[in-house]
């Protein structure tokens, strides 16, 4: 940590020489750019080796996550098409809670607490956004703790002293026209030494499936102020508002709190012709209780997400700077739960003191409050470019923060079953013990050679945790070494190979259901597990990749990636032997490899025509896992071992220019419930989606596209029925 310190202020006061710095682009790195109209195509020409795809807003693209369905190293798990705040996204395997979101290099993941920690891509819409980037692999130095998987990075406009206005709507649906609709516009400018960017949306969806509905508000103000001596301070707020309907069970099975067992009667015949058979939801953590399982009508959470930041940026000399960061995160969630008296009733089995004339249907039966993240933290990182050395290091600090959990309502004859079966009561809880995260770090990107670049660092991670009520403390730190060499064979073709280290921190909701299940209360733990504290996840990777560019025409690309994960964190709910619901949250280690290679490539056919072909094969194994001793499942779960695209753009003319795309997902295994030890597996699928838009002027855009067109049907998610066919128009007008 000494030489970390040291070698930083080195970086600060050294004086720069002349000389070159490696100049190669990342071969690990994909970009979108979502401004076609502002890209050239020398833009685009300098940016192929960083694998750029110029992309439109399009279809239903709500959120970043819209954008990277068609990469086939990036995997989704979504149960509903749109709000779905769950663990939806995954990266070579690695799902959210193993990848960094950042926008405008400040992390906006969520800290969570008893539910889990996620990233919602419904509180990060698209307002104001230029451009996306991917790192793909844990081979940046700078991103540590949650980047095993990789890094999103989304990048809000800049303002200039030219105005720019922008206004984008979308509507379409799968049954009617008008089954969700998407609303958004963004505004830029600077005045003199002060600039502001600011975004603002809505959007709505009708339900889907039984109860879901979707409404969000996001304002995204930022402002840049131009100060003394070539500094700049930035101030960030991001506001969002997202109410989203639980979606109810639609499976006529006789159980309305659990969907996990296909051979009970009815399970496959809807309650509602409607909607999709489908599973149900819960309220996120608690105790398995009718309030928070048996879903009725009308039963939403009310998310409120404020996020603060700012960065304090200080250039010197001639090629040396400093960068002060803070941050602040506030985040609440308003649950509210209606009987269902008929559903109610299905469960009223043994001692269960539910009387149905107390209780109305529609009655409310639950309203908490769930202070989600009080999360805040600092950053400080400096660089300068030394005798061609491109040096940078930094530390950072974060306090992970839980919040309190309020029941302001709960109804006592409908809440009797399982844990409270006399009393119905469910008690308020204080907040969590927080968890402190310290990381450090030091890069040094030179060329050895003028065709033989270097990329070399070390990063330091720290974490603490002492859970409340017990004399535990969860602690650990280590060292992570990480390089990556490039050799450009040519011009036009270069290969890069990327080792390192990676070292992965339990997050809150982990620590905090390890603490459960691990502990000595027989109510709350799992026997096996008792004793066994979670572990840090220490991951070793390895990354390839060779490209070939066609002289501005397009790419080829070939890229691998291994990664050896000792510890590897699982968080689910397992089978233990308590009634009512024989099921208890858990957080544990085992051990797990991901492997695969991915082709892929774009090319000009003609002037007005280009191809996009991609597709990955890839493929995981796992071990030492004390809830499936016996190995039914040898695979992490939903992970696909097939995924490729096949799209085509065709400049029809000056106006019109017609999309489309054919996409592959293979075959992916899950648990098809915690008591059986079953292994399912979810069918692979082909969709075909197209879109057509015209270009009016260089100001207004219209669209017309159309989604899964085959009207395929398949899940992501097992038990939710994905999107059949759908349709919609689009309009956006910018200047």
């Amino acid at each position: 940590m000494k030489l970390i310190l040291c070698l930083c202020l080195l970086a600060v006061t050294a004086f720069p020489q002349a000389g070159h710095a490696a100049g190669s682009d990342n071969l690990m790195q994909d970009v979108f750019v979502l401004d076609p109209v502002k890209v050239t195509r020398r833009m685009e020409e300098d940016r192929l080796d960083r694998t750029t795809a110029i992309v439109v807003e399009k279809n239903r693209s709500n959120n970043v996550a819209d954008y990277l369905v068609r990469d086939p190293e990036i995997s989704f798990k979504r149960k509903a098409a749109m709000g779905d705040s769950s663990d939806i996204i995954s990266i070579r395997g690695m799902e959210s809670k193993r990848i960094m979101l950042n926008l405008d290099g400040r992390n906006i993941s969520s800290t969570g607490m008893s539910g889990g920690n996620y990233i919602d891509f419904g509180t990060i819409p698209l307002d104001n956004i230029e451009r996306i980037e991917v790192i793909k692999g844990g081979s940046s130095v700078e991103y540590g703790n949650n980047a095993l998987g990789g890094v999103i990075n989304a990048y809000t406009r800049r303002p200039t002293e030219q105005p720019y206005f922008s206004v984008y709507a979308t509507m379409g649906g799968w049954k009617d026209f008008y089954d969700f609709h998407n609303v958004r516009g963004s505004y830029a400018q600077k005045f003199n030494a002060i600039g502001l960017s600011v975004g603002l949306s809505h959007q709505h969806a009708d339900p889907f499936f039984r109860n879901n509905d979707y409404d969000s508000f996001h304002f995204n103000p930022k402002l840049y102020v131009d100060l003394p001596w070539r500094a700049e301070l930035t101030l960030g707020y991001n506001y969002s508002q997202t109410r989203r309907g639980l979606i109810r069970t639609n499976r006529n099975d006789g159980n309305p709190t659990s969907d996990s067992n296909p051979d009970l009667p009815g399970f496959d015949s809807p309650i509602d012709s409607n909607y999709p058979t489908a599973s149900g939801e819960s309220f996120a953590g608690g105790s398995p209780t009718p309030s928070m399982t048996v879903i009725g009508d009308g039963a939403h959470w009310t998310k409120y997400r404020h996020l603060m930041d700012f960065t304090y940026r200080q250039e010197f000399l001639e090629t040396a700077y400093f960068e002060l960061s803070g941050f602040k995160n506030s985040e609440n969630r308003r649950e509210k739960n209606y009987a269902d008296i008929d559903a109610r009733m299905q469960i009223k089995k043994g001692p269960d003191g539910f009387d149905p004339s107390k209780t109305k249907n529609g009655d409310l039966v639950l309203d908490r409050n769930v202070i989600v993240d009080n999360t805040h933290g600092f950053k400080f990182k400096t660089g300068a470019t030394i005798h061609g050395h491109e040096l940078m290091t930094g530390v950072e600090y974060k306090r992970l923060t839980p919040g309190p959990i309020t029941v302001e309502y709960v109804d006592k004859n409908y809440n009797k079953a399982g844990p409270n079966k006399w009393t119905g009561k469910m008690e308020s809880s204080e907040a969590g013990a927080p968890a402190t995260v310290v990381g450090a770090f030091l890069a040094d990107k030179f060329s050895l050679t003028d065709s033989l670049h270097l990329d070399i660092g070390l990063r330091y991670d720290s974490f603490s945790y002492s859970p409340d009520g017990q004399d535990r403390n969860y602690f650990g730190s280590q060292l992570s070494p990480k390089a990556m060499i490039t050799y450009e064979f040519t011009e036009n073709q270069s290969a890069s190979l990327a080792l390192y280290q990676n070292y992965r921190t339990p997050t809150i909701p982990e620590l905090y259901w390890n603490s459960q299940s691990s502990s000595r209360d027989n109510t709350v733990n799992v026997p096996y597990l008792v004793g066994k504290d979670i572990k840090p996840e220490t991951a070793r990777g390895i990354d390839a990749a060779y490209k070939y560019s066609f002289g501005g025409k397009g790419f080829l690309k070939l890229s691998g990636f291994y990664y050896n994960i000792q510890d590897y964190i699982v968080h689910k709910p397992v089978y233990v032997n308590r009634p009512q619901s024989y099921q208890a949250w858990a957080a544990y280690n085992i051990d797990a490899e991901i492997y695969g290679a991915t082709l892929s490539g774009s090319y000009d056919v003609l002037d007005n025509v280009t191809v996009k072909a991609a597709v990955t094969r890839q493929d995981s194994k796992k071990s030492n896992d004390p809830a499936d001793p016996g190995g039914v499942m040898e695979k992490l779960e939903y992970i696909p071992d097939w995924k490729g695209t096949l799209g085509t753009t065709w400049k029809i003319n000056e106006q019109f220019t017609l999309d489309t795309v054919l996409t592959y997902v293979g075959e992916r295994s899950y648990y098809v419930n915690t008591a059986q030890l079953r292994k399912g597996t979810l069918h692979d699928y082909a969709t075909l989606g197209a879109s057509l838009s015209y270009k009016v002027d260089e100001h207004l855009t219209l669209e017309a596209y159309a989604d899964n067109i085959t009207n395929t049907q398949y899940e992501e998610a097992w038990g939710y029925p994905a999107l059949g066919f759908n349709a919609g128009v689009s309009i956006k007008w910018e200047l």
